[in-house]
């Protein structure tokens, strides 16, 4: 094995068997990467759907409260735009901690349940 040196780093040429072998891994790992995206992707879409249904009811109990986002920011201290986005963008990616100041300015309470996978 040739061995050359950049600087502080020593830098071992493989043999071929071990860049056979390094080949090998980096197709399996090329063949597996487009189901590993797409299982992200729907975990992504799962956790998106439930904020996005979380975010309906709370818009759905501001306007059946006849609250304005004026009285939402009040009481929360976020910016109307952003609970316009938070209630209009599909994508919208709120904190927990959003979540709960928007629930406690309509007197209601944030829950989390866990449950098993299946």
């Amino acid at each position: 094995m040739a061995k050359r040196q950049m600087g502080k780093r020593i830098y071992r040429e493989p043999t071929a068997e071990q860049a056979e072998k390094y080949r090998r891994i980096r197709e399996m790992i090329a063949e597996e990467i487009p189901e590993i995206k797409a299982e992200a992707r729907a975990i992504r879409q799962g956790r998106q759907a439930k904020i996005g249904e979380a975010v309906t009811l709370l818009k759905a109990e501001r306007e059946m409260r006849g609250l304005s986002l004026a009285d939402i920011e009040e009481k929360t201290g976020l910016s109307k735009s952003a609970i316009s986005k938070l209630e209009n963008n599909a994508d919208a990616n709120p904190t927990v901690n959003t979540l709960m100041k928007y629930a406690d300015a309509l007197g209601m309470t944030l829950g989390v349940v866990l449950t098993e996978k299946g």
